[in-house]
């Protein structure tokens, strides 16, 4: 039993105890009533009000009721058919409350869709809940690097297709300025899959004549969804301090 369960119902009950003594609670009546439903068989808990729910999970802390803390991460929590967690709701929101309370799950799922996902994540709103400067450069960080990893693979195979077609300056540029460019430029906003998916086409345009669906690049580009969609999927290491 939570110590302070424990001592608002010790009150009144002493022999020296003032039997009129009132019991007054920090929590609005809102809150209360959101809470006193993970204890009360008969009801079921509200949704999630990302407007409220640091008030929540407050109480929750100071009561010491879990069930609130894992009602919360599944409401957060966007889920396959196999029961998987595939995306995170209101990441920013997440991070700051995963941070406050030392979820750790929580924090690196939230971190995860902040490195992979779209930049609009970052700029979304937290609704006023603070976060640490440390976890932020450490999202940046980390997004960066997965930047520059896919970056990477579209650089190496330019060179590849370079070594094996010859093309004509003119023409190479000319394709470089208006497909793999502005390629790039879209891994930065969303270093994921998804953007690979989306650019899939400007390579039907390659000069010379050279064809992302060659036989040689097809295989290039199946390895490539297997480890890229795996990188996608781990959770990524927290700092030592947060």
């Amino acid at each position: 039993m939570s110590p302070v369960f424990k001592d608002m119902l010790e009150i009144g009950t002493g022999d020296s105890m003032d039997r009129d003594a009132e019991l007054r609670l920090a929590e609005d009546s809102t809150t209360l009533d959101q809470l006193l439903r993970f204890l009360d068989p008969a009801k079921r808990p509200l949704p999630i009000d990302i407007s409220t729910v640091d008030r929540l999970l407050e109480s929750a802390q100071k009561y010491q009721i879990e069930r609130v803390f894992e009602y919360w991460e599944e409401q957060m929590a966007v889920l396959d058919a196999s029961m998987k967690v595939v995306e995170i709701r209101c990441p920013m929101v997440t991070l700051s409350l995963a941070t406050r309370f030392q979820r750790r799950h929580m924090l690196k799922l939230a971190l995860r869709e902040l490195i992979r996902g779209p930049d609009t994540n970052l700029h979304s709103p937290s609704n006023g809940f603070l976060i640490g400067p440390t976890i932020i450069i450490h999202a940046t960080r980390l997004r960066q690097q997965r930047s520059e990893k896919l970056i990477g693979r579209i650089r190496e195979y330019q060179k590849s297709l370079a070594q094996r077609h010859t093309c004509c300056r003119e023409s190479e540029f000319t394709f470089m300025k208006g497909t793999v460019i502005p390629f790039i430029l879209e891994l930065i906003k969303e270093p994921s899959w998804n953007t690979f998916e989306k650019h899939m086409d400007c390579w039907n345009g390659c000069p010379a004549g050279v064809k992302w669906h060659l036989s040689s690049s097809r295989t290039a580009f199946n390895d490539w969804k297997a480890s890229i969609l795996e990188e996608e999927e781990e959770l990524p290491e927290l700092p030592e301090k947060f």
